[in-house]
Order: C-alpha cells, then sequence, then structure tokens
C-alpha cells in the first residue's frame, strides 16, 4: 500500500491525525495588548494541564493561555495514555539514583489515574478506557526476556503479569504469539477531545484562551505575540522545542464489529509488539498504530515518512492479518521523544517552562502538573522529580 498521497512534505507538526478532522470551532485570536497574572504560551496538552492545576490550586488567578494554531488540533500521538517515557527505571536509575526511579515510576503511574479521573470528573467525552498494556511475544526467546523484564520491574513497583499464548488471546489475537505480558498503568483515549474537553473546563473556569496566536518573543514579565503585547506576573511556556523524532503513524476507517471480534483489543488496551509497533483501537472504531524509528532516526522528508508509514502498514498486517485489506485513511508524523529523553520542566525567577518530550498524555500531565506546583511553590514527590530544573 502507497500511502505516499496520505503524507505531505511539511514540517511533522503540520501532519493531520484522525482527531485534526473533528477539530472544535478556534477560539478567536489575541484582541490586542492585555494583562493576566499568568500566561501560559502553548494551549496544548502540557499548557492545559498546567492552567487546570494553576486555577484548582488558586481560583482567582487570571489566566490566560495562547495557542499558535487552534487548541486540540496538535495533538498527534496514537491515543495512548501510559507511564512510558522515553527513559526506563533502570536508565533513570543510572542517572539518578535507585530512590529518584522509584518516585519517578510512581508519579507516571498515577498521572494515568490522574488523567482519567479528572475526565471523569470534568466530564470530558474523550473514550478514556483503563485497559492497560500489552506486550506480544513472537517467540520463546523474546518471551523469556519480557518475563525477565517483569521481574526486574518490581524493583521499581511497576507491576506486570506474564501471559501465555491462550491469556494473551483473551486480549487480542495476534499471529504467530505464543504470550506477553499485561501492565495495569496505561489507557486508551482520543488525546483532541481530552484537550478540547481540557480547554472548555478552563473557559468555564473563568480561564481565557486565544487560538491563532503566535508568540514571537518572551522575556521578564511579557510577551510580543502577533496579535498584542501580555504582561504578566509569571510566564508558563510550554512550547515544543522541536528536539524529537517524526515517527510514521496511521489509522484506519472505523472498522467493523465483526473485525473487531476477531481482533479484541475491547477493553482498551494498548498493544505493544517486542519491535517496536503500538497499536489502539481508538474510540470511534479506527485501529490506530504507530511504530517508534530506529535509535538516532526519524522521518521528516515525505518519501521517507511514505516508504516508513508503508512498511507500519506491513508490519501491522502481518501481525494481525485480518486488518491487510482495511482502509487507511491517515497517515502522519507524530513528535516521539528520543531513546534517554525525559520530560523536562523548570522555573527560574517568574519564568516557568515545561517540555514533555513526545512521550504522551500522563507524561504532559505530570508536566503541567508540576509547571502549576512550581509557580505556586508547593513541594511535593512532583516537584522533587528527577525532571525538574530551578534556576
Amino acid at each position: 500500500m502507497d500511502l505516499r498521497a496520505l503524507l505531505r512534505p511539511t514540517d511533522a507538526a503540520d501532519d493531520p491525525a484522525p482527531w485534526v478532522d473533528e477539530a472544535a470551532t478556534p477560539r478567536p485570536a489575541l484582541d490586542g495588548d492585555t494583562t493576566c497574572d499568568v500566561l501560559v504560551v502553548g494551549a496544548g496538552l502540557t499548557g492545559l494541564w498546567a492552567a487546570y492545576y494553576l486555577l484548582e490550586a488558586d481560583p482567582s488567578l487570571d489566566v490566560l493561555l495562547v495557542e499558535r494554531g487552534t487548541t486540540g488540533q496538535d495533538e498527534r500521538g496514537i491515543g495512548a495514555c501510559s507511564a512510558r517515557v522515553g527513559l526506563d527505571a533502570d536508565g533513570i536509575a543510572q542517572r539518578y539514583g535507585d530512590a529518584a526511579a522509584r518516585d519517578a515510576r510512581a508519579v507516571l503511574r498515577d498521572a494515568v489515574v490522574e488523567v482519567g479521573g479528572v475526565a471523569a470528573v470534568e466530564e470530558v467525552e474523550c473514550g478514556f478506557r483503563f485497559g492497560g498494556e500489552l506486550v506480544v511475544a513472537g517467540d520463546d526467546e523474546a518471551l523469556a526476556r519480557l518475563a525477565r523484564q517483569a521481574t526486574a520491574a518490581t524493583r521499581w513497583g511497576d507491576e506486570t503479569h506474564v501471559l501465555d499464548a491462550a491469556a494473551l488471546a483473551d486480549h487480542v489475537r495476534v499471529e504467530g504469539a505464543v504470550g506477553g505480558t499485561w501492565s495495569p498503568e496505561a489507557a486508551r483515549l482520543d488525546p483532541g477531545a481530552l484537550a478540547r474537553g481540557l480547554r472548555d473546563a478552563l473557559l468555564a473556569r473563568g480561564a481565557r484562551v486565544v487560538d491563532a496566536t503566535a508568540v514571537a518573543r518572551v522575556s521578564a514579565g511579557a510577551a510580543v505575540t502577533t496579535h498584542g503585547t501580555v504582561r504578566a506576573a509569571r510566564i508558563v511556556d510550554t512550547r515544543p522545542s522541536g528536539a524529537h523524532r517524526g515517527a510514521a503513524t496511521l489509522a484506519t476507517a472505523p472498522l467493523p464489529e465483526a473485525t473487531w471480534a476477531a481482533v479484541g483489543l475491547a477493553r482498551g488496551e494498548v498493544l505493544a509488539h517486542c519491535d517496536g509497533l503500538r497499536v489502539v483501537r481508538e474510540p470511534a472504531g479506527r485501529l490506530v498504530a504507530g511504530r517508534a524509528p530506529a535509535a538516532g532516526r526519524g522521518t521528516r522528508a515525505v518519501g521517507a515518512a511514505a516508504r516508513s508509514a508503508d512498511a507500519l502498514h506491513a508490519a501491522l498486517a502481518a501481525l494481525l492479518p485480518v486488518l491487510a485489506d482495511a482502509p487507511v485513511t491517515h497517515a502522519w508524523l507524530r513528535p516521539l521523544a528520543a531513546p534517554g529523553a525525559l520530560p523536562s520542566v523548570g522555573l527560574q525567577d517568574e519564568h516557568a517552562w515545561a517540555r514533555s518530550g513526545g512521550t504522551g498524555p500522563a507524561a504532559a500531565n505530570v508536566a503541567g502538573r508540576t509547571l502549576a506546583e512550581l509557580v505556586t511553590g508547593t513541594q511535593s514527590a512532583l516537584t522533587r522529580a528527577p525532571w525538574v530544573r530551578r534556576g
């Protein structure tokens, strides 16, 4: 299958994901100079979470979010909300020590639950379902490796269950699978719907959200935008750094129930394979799949991206043959953290910043909550996490 026509020769940030088709009507742009207590630059999930927790801490704050595009339209993940980041617990321990690794893993696991909890409380219809994550092994050697990893993960407080072929088939029917593992710390959701729901919750609390307003320069106490200057007591910058790999991703048309009955994933599980392939049954019935590029590589040029997407489709069809002829309606590049990357959150004087690092909705929640606590002076496990920097 040639997916070239679905990919455009642009930066990864402009490629379409399924939920972009359903994006809400853009908010008006900034209308001239203004002031606020806290300016949040960037209304992606990290910025939305930061504003949400700032208003949780102090509802009287005048919070303004400024987005260069349309809120919710820049969410291009596969819809997996998991405790994964670019660096595993062993790597965190090597850099920062065992205690930091245990604390970091606890924070990330809690974030998955937190995302679902807020979605429920705020009545955000994003299809959140706490199905856990499956990792599939295609041979006995891979299964033995997964079993060793499951045992080692208990050191960091992670819960992982080893499944034989029959137990795995109760979740998903994968061609040639000999077994796998299941861990509870993952959920599926529609990231665009989550972003739009958080935006609506913020508007209801009195926050201001403006779209189509690019920030050209940030300085002490002020930000110059394309539509005016904003003066703020605190500035929180959540714009993406651009330091990520472009990972090819695709989505099918909504699939019939007969196809899903043959595949499985009925409980909202996130499916992963040892070769880096990840698959989600999206709330609207699409199948969304992505695969990490080889270490140190990414796909930006349209030709390379199309070849990567074609290879992804072939791998998906080999894993789940019933999908070989499923129509693919979207192919795009999603930002993916480089191996070894962690979220980065910091505070210097009155300027805070965060980069969730292309690691998904849970990491964005962690980054946003941490920003809010740094700005309000709260001390917690979040502000002691190894990815926090102070100026």
